[in-house]
């Protein structure tokens, strides 16, 4: 199971995490237990892609 933190939860403005198990790729919010499910992997590197360049954006901006 790989995680890895992406954009915000869209019920609650929380963190998502990528993760997967037996039945594919889905994200999931820490704070509310929101779940979405992801339909192939692409969909998923491309979330986790979209996910590290907000954070390069995030850690520029405090600089």
């Amino acid at each position: 199971m790989e995680i890895s933190r992406l954009d915000q939860c869209p019920k609650c403005k929380g963190y998502l995490m990528l993760q997967k198990d037996g039945y594919g790729w889905y994200e999931q919010c820490l704070q509310c237990g929101y779940t979405h499910d992801l339909l192939t992997f692409a969909e998923a590197e491309q979330r986790r892609a979209e996910g590290q360049k907000l954070e390069e954006l995030r850690g520029l901006m405090k600089s």
